[in-house]
C-alpha cells in the first residue's frame, strides 16, 4: 500500500500540469499567432510614409536645443583676473569680436580707478572700451597733457574730435542744444532791438499822437495813449510776438533809413527764429523719445532695455529692419546666436543689400565651420560697402579655405581702407577670429533726417510767445511785419514827425513852432551858429560854453550807457546795424555763462567737449562784443 500511495500522488501532479497546459495553451497560441501575424504584414505590406505620424504636422513636437542667455560683457568682466588690465582687454575682445559698439559704463568703471602714478594708461584703457564717446578720448587727452606727452595729447584731441563728429548721440546732442541755444539769441537779440529802437523815438511818437488827440493834452496823457496801442495786441491775445510787432511799428515808422533796415533785419531774424528755428529745437528734443522703435532700440545698445522696450521692438520687427537690427544685436550680446541668425537671415530676405546683416551672417557661419557659406555672404556683403572689418572677414575665410592669394589681396584692402582697426583686430591673437560688424547706426541717422524734414511738432516756445493768430505760421508772422514796414514806407512820411535839436536837444515840431529850420536843429541853433554877427558876443559865447558842457555830459552819458546797455554803442555811433551786430553776440555770451555745458548736459556722453564746445565760441563772442562797442564808440567820437 505505502508504494501505491506515491505513485498515486504522482499520477494527480501530472494529470493537474495537463489540465493546466490544455486551459493556457489557446491564449498564448493566440497572441504568438497575432504578433507573427503583425510582423508578416508588416514585411509583406510596407506602410505609406505619408501616413507615418512621424512625419505628418500632428508628429510629437521634438524640442529645439535651447539656447542659455549669457551677457558677453559681463561674463567677459566675471571670466577675466582681478584687475583692471586684464577685464578691460578682455571686454576689449568681447567688444570687437561681437560689434558691441561702446561699452560706456564700463569704461567709466575703468577710469574710475586710475592711479595717481599712471592716469593716462586707465584713460587709454577706457577709451579703447569706448572710442566713440567723446568724453572718453578728450579724458585721455587731458590724462596725456598732464603726463607731459604734448604731441600724443595733441593727437588724442584730434581723435576728440572725430569721434565729436562721426558719434550720431553727440551729433544729436549738439543740434539739440545749438538750436535752443540760437533760439534763445536770436529772439532775445531780434526783440531788444525793437524795444530800443522804440525807446528811442518814444518821446517823439507820443507828442505826435497826443497832437492828433488834442493839441493841449498832457504829457502824461500823450505816453499813456502810446503804451496803451503798444499794449493793445498783448492784451489780445497775441503774447510777445504782439509786443514785438508793436514795437516794430514804433521803431520803423519813426526811424531813419539805417534804423530801418536794422529793424527789418531784426525782424526777418525773429521770424526764422519763432517759426523754424523754434520748429527744430522742438524736433530735437523729442526726436528720440518721440519715435518708440528708436528709443527701445537706443537702450537696447545702451543695454538698458526693458521688456516693454523689447516687446516695442518684436511688435515692429515685421516691417521695421532697425527694430529687427536691435533685437539681432541684443541676442548676439546675450549669446543667442540662433535667435540672431534668425533674424538677420529675416533682415537678408527683405532687404537683401543689407551688408550688416550679411556681414554677421557670414561670421556665424565661419563660426560653425561653414567656411563656403560664410565666403558667400562676405563677398555679397563687400559688394555693398566696402568696410574695413567687412573684409577682414573676408580674409579670414579666404585663409580658412587655403585661397592664400585671395587672403593677402583682400587683407591689403582692408589695410588700405582703415589699418588701424585692422592691426587692432589681428592683435587678438587668434587665426580664425572673425569680428561681427556693430549696429547699423546709419539707419538711425536716416531716420532721423526724414523725421527732422517731414515732421511737425508743437514748439513750447511758440506757444508761450506767439500763442494768437500772428503766430499760427510763419507766413502769417512774415506777412504782419511786411504790412507794417510797407505802411511805414508809404503812409508814415505824411505827416510832420516832431524831432529833437542834435545841439541843444529842443524839441523841434512844425505844430508847435512857427519856425522850424530843420528837423535837426532847432531855429535858435542854427541863429547861434548860422549868423554870428547877430548874436550879441557874450551872450553867445555863454551859449556856446552851456552847449559844450552839455554835449561833454552827453558824451558821458551815451559811454556809461554803450557800456551798460548791450546794442546802445551802435544807437550812439548812429549805427544800428551795429547794434544788431552787438546784441547777437552778448545774447550768445549770456547763454554761454548761463549754460557752459550747454543747456542739456550729458557728462557720460559729452564730458570736458561739451564745456570746449559751448565755452570757446563764447569767448569768441565776447571778444567779438568788446570789438563792436569799441567801433562804436570810436565811431561816435569821429563824427
Amino acid at each position: 500500500m505505502s508504494s501505491r500511495r506515491p505513485f498515486a500522488c504522482l499520477l494527480l501532479g501530472l494529470a493537474s500540469l495537463l489540465l493546466a497546459l490544455v486551459v493556457a495553451g489557446p491564449a498564448a497560441s493566440r497572441d504568438f499567432v497575432t504578433s507573427a501575424t503583425i510582423a508578416g504584414d508588416a514585411s509583406a505590406a510596407p506602410v505609406d510614409p505619408a501616413q507615418d505620424p512621424w512625419l505628418r504636422d500632428q508628429a510629437p513636437v521634438v524640442a529645439k536645443p535651447v539656447e542659455i542667455s549669457q551677457e558677453r560683457v559681463a561674463a567677459a568682466w566675471q571670466g577675466a583676473p582681478e584687475t583692471d588690465h586684464a577685464r578691460a582687454s578682455a571686454l576689449r575682445r568681447a567688444r570687437l569680436e561681437f560689434g558691441l559698439g561702446d561699452l560706456v559704463a564700463p569704461a567709466t568703471v575703468i577710469a574710475a580707478g586710475a592711479t595717481e602714478a599712471a592716469p593716462e594708461v586707465y584713460a587709454a584703457l577706457a577709451r579703447d572700451l569706448a572710442p566713440g564717446v567723446p568724453a572718453r578720448q578728450i579724458d585721455h587727452a587731458i590724462a596725456l597733457f598732464r603726463a607731459g606727452d604734448t604731441g600724443a595729447a595733441t593727437l588724442a584731441v584730434g581723435d576728440a574730435a572725430l569721434a565729436f563728429a562721426s558719434n550720431l548721440m553727440a551729433q544729436l546732442w549738439w543740434v539739440e542744444n545749438a538750436a535752443f541755444v540760437l533760439l534763445v539769441c536770436l529772439l532775445s537779440a531780434s526783440f531788444a532791438l525793437f524795444v530800443l529802437s522804440a525807446i528811442l523815438v518814444w518821446s517823439h511818437a507820443a507828442h505826435d499822437l497826443g497832437d492828433l488827440l488834442g493839441e493841449h493834452t498832457p504829457v502824461f496823457a500823450r505816453h499813456a495813449a502810446l503804451a496803451a496801442l503798444v499794449l493793445a495786441p498783448f492784451a489780445l491775445g497775441e503774447g510777445l510776438l504782439g509786443l514785438a510787432v508793436a514795437f516794430f511799428t514804433v521803431g520803423f515808422w519813426y526811424g531813419n533809413a539805417g534804423q530801418r533796415n536794422a529793424l527789418v533785419m531784426a525782424a526777418i531774424l525773429f521770424v526764422v527764429a519763432v517759426h523754424p528755428v523754434a520748429q527744430l529745437s522742438a524736433l530735437t528734443s523729442e526726436l528720440v523719445e518721440g519715435d518708440r522703435v528708436v528709443s527701445s532700440t537706443l537702450r537696447v545698445l545702451a543695454d538698458q532695455a526693458s521688456a516693454a522696450d523689447l516687446e516695442i521692438l518684436e511688435a515692429a520687427s515685421s516691417e521695421d529692419a532697425v527694430a529687427v537690427h536691435a533685437l539681432a544685436y541684443r541676442d548676439r550680446r546675450y549669446g543667442l546666436m540662433e535667435s540672431s541668425r534668425e533674424r538677420l537671415l529675416a533682415i537678408v530676405e527683405t532687404h537683401p543689400s543689407d551688408y550688416v546683416a550679411l556681414a554677421n551672417l557670414g561670421n556665424l557661419e565661419h563660426r560653425r565651420g561653414n567656411i563656403p557659406g560664410a565666403i558667400d555672404y562676405y563677398e555679397r556683403a563687400a559688394a555693398v560697402e566696402y568696410d574695413a572689418t567687412l573684409l577682414f572677414d573676408l580674409s579670414q575665410a579666404y585663409a580658412g579655405a587655403f585661397r592664400m592669394e585671395e587672403y593677402e589681396a583682400t587683407l591689403e584692402r582692408a589695410q588700405g581702407v582703415d589699418d588701424e582697426a585692422v592691426a587692432a583686430l589681428s592683435n587678438l591673437g587668434e587665426s580664425s577670429l572673425v569680428a561681427d560688424l556693430g549696429f547699423p547706426m546709419f539707419q538711425l541717422r536716416e531716420r532721423f533726417a526724414a523725421n527732422l524734414l517731414g515732421a511737425e511738432v508743437e514748439s513750447d516756445v511758440v506757444a508761450l510767445i506767439a500763442p494768437g493768430l500772428l503766430g499760427g505760421a510763419w507766413y502769417v508772422t512774415a506777412g504782419i511785419f511786411a504790412v507794417v514796414a510797407l505802411l511805414g514806407v508809404l503812409v508814415a512820411d505824411r505827416w510832420d514827425h516832431s524831432s529833437t535839436c542834435s545841439r541843444c536837444g529842443h524839441r523841434i515840431c512844425n505844430r508847435c513852432e512857427e519856425t522850424v529850420w530843420s528837423s535837426e536843429i532847432c531855429e535858435d541853433c542854427h541863429h547861434l551858429f548860422q549868423y554870428p554877427e547877430a548874436t550879441d558876443p557874450s551872450l553867445r559865447m555863454a551859449r556856446m560854453q552851456a552847449l559844450s558842457e552839455r554835449e561833454a555830459f552827453f558824451d558821458k552819458v551815451w559811454l556809461s550807457l554803450s557800456l551798460a546797455i548791450p546794442g546802445m554803442a551802435g544807437f550812439a555811433a548812429k549805427r544800428p546795424d551795429l547794434s544788431m551786430m552787438g546784441l547777437l553776440l552778448f545774447s550768445w555770451v549770456v547763454a554761454t555763462i548761463a549754460w557752459p555745458s550747454g543747456p542739456f548736459e550729458d557728462p557720460q556722453l559729452m564730458g570736458f567737449v561739451a564745456w570746449v564746445a559751448f565755452a570757446i565760441p563764447g569767448f569768441v563772442a565776447a571778444f567779438a562784443y568788446a570789438g563792436v562797442v569799441l567801433l562804436g564808440l570810436i565811431v561816435r567820437k569821429s563824427r
